[in-house]
């Protein structure tokens, strides 16, 4: 056996994600939903290069619009709603997205919740701590609508949860939004952590995720949210000036 072939030892603490990603009609309207697809599937390629997250990391995966809200198989083997909404991240292989009807955006986030918190009670049960704070990542191409398709303000609800848990070192909350996007959603969402791109680049965003969760293993476990997102925004404008430096000399 060689190196490369033995297997991953899992990290006695976790490191849980969870990523919130549309899959309204709109993706199907722009091509979006391809766009993440592919960009899901490199990910989880480039993933695998990451040895503490390949060791600690488990991710669930929430669907909102197709099927109204669904927790589907990180390992891409069952279809439908997965009974164990999370998989070690060394066993990520995104299933196939598809795409159609309305953005239940806000009951997305309320069940990323209840599914956090059932995971953190069972790895307490079975004596697992955190490595680090949970981190939620919302993709989006669009805006919450209610069952009938038409905008809703009801994340304005949820907002101040989202603030309660981060103040209590329970959670960091990512807004991601491309091309169709509501900035403000996103603004009212994520306010230090929320970034719109003008087009349909899901690299890109994914880009931003894996920065962000670099960040956050950079810093305390006890450091305030605010500190970890300061160190998330200088480290993505790192990379920005970094690639620009490299494409423009």
């Amino acid at each position: 056996m060689t190196v490369d072939s033995l297997p991953v030892r899992q990290a006695r603490n976790r490191t849980l994600i969870i990523m919130l990603l549309d899959t309204s009609s709109s993706m199907r309207q722009t091509g979006a939903i391809e766009e993440l697809n592919t960009a899901l599937r490199n990910w989880a390629e480039e993933l695998r290069g990451n040895d503490f997250l390949m060791s600690s990391g488990e991710i669930a995966m929430i669907t909102f619009g197709r099927g109204h809200v669904v927790a589907v198989d990180p390992r891409g083997q069952v279809a439908g709603q997965a009974t164990r909404p999370f998989a070690p991240i060394r066993e990520f292989n995104p299933p196939r997205l598809e795409a159609e009807g309305v953005t239940p955006m806000v009951e997305a986030i309320q069940y990323a919740l209840q599914v956090l918190s059932t995971r953190k009670s069972e790895l307490m049960q079975e004596g697992v701590g955190l490595a680090y704070r949970p981190m939620i990542y919302l993709l989006t191409d669009g805006v919450p609508t209610d069952e009938q398709g038409r905008p809703t303000d009801r994340w304005q609800d949820v907002a101040p949860l989202l603030r309660q848990h981060e103040a209590g070192k329970h959670l960091l909350f990512f807004g991601m939004g491309v091309r169709g996007a509501d900035p403000a959603v996103l603004n009212g969402l994520a306010p230090q952590a929320n970034y719109l791109l003008h087009d349909t680049n899901f690299t890109e965003v994914l880009r931003l995720v894996s920065t962000s969760i670099g960040s956050a293993q950079a810093e305390s476990r006890e450091a305030p949210a605010d500190q970890i997102y300061q160190h998330f925004q200088e480290d993505n404008a790192k990379n920005a000036a970094m690639r620009d430096w490299l494409t423009n000399g």
